[in-house]
């Protein structure tokens, strides 16, 4: 988009994930005209670093880029505008809303935001430091730097035992490690998770710091009963410890809980009328692809019947 770019449109997306894909592909199959706006050239959001899809019920096994990549086929098949750029702001403007971009504006009748969530930090020493330098957050881009070495994951959640998994494929021996005393996995990677010999858990356990001059050395963990601390060795660390939302850019009138995430309705509707809300950005979101597509395609639902309604008055 040049400076002086302004694009009008019913339904404008914030956010080419995949639950952004589904919603842009769903409406224009609606009738309405669509323009998604993404600021990354690789569209499909966090999920394109997965490997293979567990929660997807296809025949096959799907990957996360392969899933997006579809979805912008058929989104572009449809007519949906695809536009890179990043929103910083969404202006209630009369009867539309204007999507302030970068490059310049995008005026549509409603909004849905499917801007996703960021990936948490643990936010201790040698986290920033060492970052691309042992410390990452996709298993998938950077696991096969580290094959034959003991490596530590960080989280109990899917992501965190996916992680575990394919990471032990390769890896001599795979830390997990836990807050609490219990995992929030799907049971069949708990069962995956404990059937492998690599794999290791340490319970009720917190990373105090990251060790390394030029690369990860070791971690330092400390036990929540006592205080105690002591040294993992450890060639890389890998986090899933859950996601922050992209809400800062909306307007204070959208509702947002204390985490900063989105409240809406069963359809993903917010607090500002003609703004919708879907995907990881959005509270009660449940993480797995079945939500993200369902997401995508309530709201565009919903979104369009709102259009058509109005033009009906």
């Amino acid at each position: 988009m040049s400076a002086a770019y302004a694009h009008e449109c019913d339904i404008a997306v914030v956010g080419a994930g995949i639950s952004g894909l589904t919603a842009c592909a769903h409406a224009a199959e609606l009738g309405a005209s669509v323009v998604c706006i993404e600021p990354n050239i690789l569209l499909g959001g966090l999920v394109t670093n997965v490997g293979v899809l567990g929660s997807y019920p296809a025949p096959t096994a799907v990957s996360g880029s392969g899933l997006a990549e579809a979805l912008r086929e058929r989104c572009t098949m449809r007519g949906t505008s695809l536009l890179t750029s990043r929103v910083t702001a969404v202006a209630p403007a009369a009867d539309r809303f204007d999507v302030v971009t970068l490059d310049g504006t995008v005026s549509a009748k409603i909004v849905i935001v499917a801007s996703g969530g960021r990936l948490r930090k643990l936010g201790v020493p040698g986290e920033a430091e060492l970052a691309g330098r042992g410390v990452s957050q996709c298993d998938w881009c950077d696991g096969g730097l580290f094959r034959d070495a003991d490596v530590v994951v960080v989280g109990g959640g899917d992501a965190a035992l996916q992680a575990a998994l394919h990471l032990a494929e390769m890896c001599r021996s795979v830390s997990v490690i836990v807050r609490g005393q219990q995992l929030r996995a799907r049971w069949h990677y708990l069962q995956a998770a404990a059937d492998n010999d690599r794999i290791t858990f340490h319970w009720e356990t917190l990373v105090e710091r990251i060790i390394g001059t030029e690369c990860v050395e070791a971690v330092v963990l400390r036990t929540a009963q006592d205080g105690g601390l002591h040294e993992l060795p450890a060639r890389g660390i890998f986090i899933f410890i859950g996601t922050e939302p992209n809400s800062g850019f909306l307007p204070s009138q959208v509702k947002r809980d204390s985490g900063g995430f989105v409240e809406t309705d069963c359809d993903g509707r917010t607090s500002v009328p003609g703004m919708y809300a879907i995907g990881g950005v959005r509270r009660g979101y449940r993480g797995l692809i079945v939500n993200a597509i369902g997401d995508g395609a309530a709201a565009a639902a919903a979104a369009v019947e709102a259009l058509r309604e109005d033009a009906i008055r």
